[in-house]
């Protein structure tokens, strides 16, 4: 035991080392300087904002500073850093990462050069994939590169793109509703992208949540380095047959039709997307009247019996039904003549908390303000409510549920509804 202790010990030691060398390389090339604090903003740089067009080149790479190591794969690590007023990603070849250190019985500089090449042609893939929900590439450098025992003499390889945060399943867990329907609307927006891309019929093959990154609440498609462009070929029907993820049990057929197996790609990947995504973001935590039909999709996905089409149609009706709140029945949307209306006016303090909010106010957002009447008569505590001129994704409005109104004041921007009775 003593000996394996030990080895583990080394062999943690040799990969803190890899990453520290990884990281020192790209800092030595690109001519950046590591820091440690995400919040604190370097000296400007050029003039240049994502939004420019420009694309950037191995002229423009030493500039970018304040480089840290946020991540490693087998071929690429991936650092954040700073250039013309925003932090970008860079992803340059992980010279202590699988594809370097197992490439065996040839020069270092072949294997630099394959990893490199994968930079590119992901760079490529990303760039054809344009779309809301694929991140954006900003430039590349890929040089002639002389690699030895020590670093490339001529420049590192890089890719610079779009920042995002890393989707972590206890965060997703901790989020609303309507910010987990958002990442769902998102994945079924991913699916039909793949499933009708410029580059053809698109397989994910690596459909993790580690292939995709959160840009300001929005999913988005960051790696594509392990994808299949086309369908299967195919001779007979039994060759487009999809599986479980056990391989036990077979879930369905496409079709094979001129040697090829048409809507494998998109099927399959809605069944990916269904063990990764939907199970997490869809089952729980919205109207009661909703989770019936949520609950529903899931299992269809699982089952192999929604292709990326039909999942991406589905998760945009559900959407929608919860936008315009078409869930709610004819005596709820009645509750509203219980209420009389104030415009223009607002309560000051009279808030108590709610299982839907954190902290000492009941928010939530209301498709309507009968959906906001039928809410309020369901809540012991609540005696009137607020509209807020302030819309989510969705398109609902902000509701503030109060316990009393004891003191009333204008507010221009403010609705109060008062339960009759209470004023």
């Amino acid at each position: 035991m003593a000996s394996l202790s030990r080895l583990s010990l080394y062999v943690t030691v040799y990969l803190f080392l890899c990453l520290l060398a990884n990281l020192t390389l790209v800092v030595m090339f690109l001519g950046g300087h590591t820091t440690h604090q995400h919040h604190t903003r370097p000296a400007p740089t050029p003039a240049w904002t994502p939004a420019s067009g420009h694309s950037l080149g191995c002229d423009e790479l030493p500039a970018i500073a304040n480089l840290t190591l946020i991540g490693s794969g087998w071929t690429k690590a991936v650092y954040r850093g700073w250039y013309g007023g925003s932090w970008v990603a860079v992803k340059t070849v992980h010279t202590a990462g699988h594809d370097m250190s197992e490439c065996r019985g040839e020069e270092a500089s072949v294997c630099y050069r394959r990893c490199a090449n994968k930079l590119r042609q992901e760079a490529r893939w990303l760039t054809k994939l344009s779309h809301a929900n694929v991140i954006k590439v900003f430039g590349e450098c890929v040089p002639e590169v002389e690699y030895s025992a020590g670093p490339p003499r001529s420049g590192v390889a890089a890719v610079v793109v779009e920042l995002g945060q890393p989707v972590r399943i206890v965060e997703v867990l901790q989020m609303g509703y309507e910010a987990r329907l958002k990442l769902a609307v998102d994945v079924g927006r991913i699916l039909q992208l793949l499933a009708h891309s410029p580059l053809g019929p698109v397989l994910m093959k690596d459909f993790r949540r580690e292939q995709f990154v959160l840009v300001d609440g929005s999913l988005k498609l960051s790696d594509v380095d392990d994808v299949v462009v086309g369908e299967p070929a195919c001779s007979t029907a039994q060759d487009c047959v999809i599986h479980d993820t056990t391989k036990e049990h077979v879930l369905t057929t496409v079709a094979c039709d001129g040697g090829l197996c048409h809507g494998h790609n998109s099927l399959l990947n809605s069944i990916y997307a269904g063990q990764h995504f939907m199970r997490l973001l869809l089952p729980y935590g919205g109207p009661a009247a909703l989770e019936a039909a949520s609950l529903h999709l899931v299992e269809q996905q699982s089952l192999g019996r929604l292709d990326s089409e039909h999942l991406h149609t589905a998760i945009e009706a559900l959407a929608l039904n919860y936008s315009m709140g078409g869930y709610l029945t004819q005596a709820e949307k009645q509750e509203i003549q219980n209420f009389v209306v104030l415009p223009g006016s607002t309560v000051e303090g009279e808030d108590f908390p709610c299982l839907r909010s954190d902290g000492a106010q009941c928010v939530q957002s209301v498709s309507s303000p009968a959906e906001a009447a039928s809410l309020c008569s369901q809540l012991p505590a609540c005696s009137a409510f607020v509209l807020l001129q302030h819309w989510t994704w969705t398109g609902r409005q902000t509701a503030v549920f109060k316990k009393g109104t004891g003191k009333v004041r204008e507010e221009r921007r403010h609705t109060l509804y008062v339960r009759r009775g209470q004023g």
